[in-house]
């Protein structure tokens, strides 16, 4: 479960930066977000842990994959429920 500040920049970040691959501006999404950047960071940080966002850190890009909870697919759990 995500907290306020993560879904909303989750919010910002799907509605900016959906339709490719690229960097963050930091600065336009605490602005568009109204949080401060160490909170904006914090929250990026949280939704890459979760699998909302995957960061390429060689190209220093990143794409967002989901933007709700029920969207992203459930983790594997082994072949325990087989």
């Amino acid at each position: 479960m995500l907290d306020d500040t993560s879904r909303k920049v989750l919010t910002v970040l799907w509605n900016t930066y959906r339709n490719d691959p690229c960097r963050i501006d930091v600065g336009y999404v605490s602005q568009r977000s109204q949080r401060t950047e160490d909170q904006v960071k914090d929250a990026i940080n949280l939704l890459v842990k979760e699998g909302f966002v995957l960061w390429d850190r060689k190209e220093h890009s990143f794409r967002v994959m989901y933007v709700r909870a029920e969207d992203k697919p459930a983790p594997n759990r082994g072949n325990w429920l087989r």
